[in-house]
């Protein structure tokens, strides 16, 4: 599963008390099978969500702006993430 999860993808969450909130992911380690997870709100860009992979469920959107700006080493603030998210939810 952890194959279909990159860097930009917008994830929803299935359980925990976020259960049912859009994320984009920031960052992933495939050895512990963890996502890290914002949204520019309650998680934002300097406080990701840690996030077991099979807690999450994919979509096919990727916001490749997003997933350019985060391998480049430039972090969006968390209005561009709001933006992100509202085009793409």
């Amino acid at each position: 599963m952890d194959d279909r999860v990159v860097i930009g993808q917008l994830v929803k969450s299935k359980s925990g008390r976020d259960k049912g909130r859009y994320f984009l992911v920031l960052s992933i380690d495939p050895e512990k099978r963890i996502a890290f997870l914002v949204d520019g709100e309650k998680r934002g860009i300097n406080n990701p969500k840690k996030k077991n992979i099979c807690h999450i469920q994919v979509t096919n959107v990727v916001k490749k702006e997003f997933a350019q700006k985060v391998k480049e080493g430039f972090l969006p603030s968390d209005r561009d993430l709001r933006r992100y998210l509202k085009s793409g939810s």
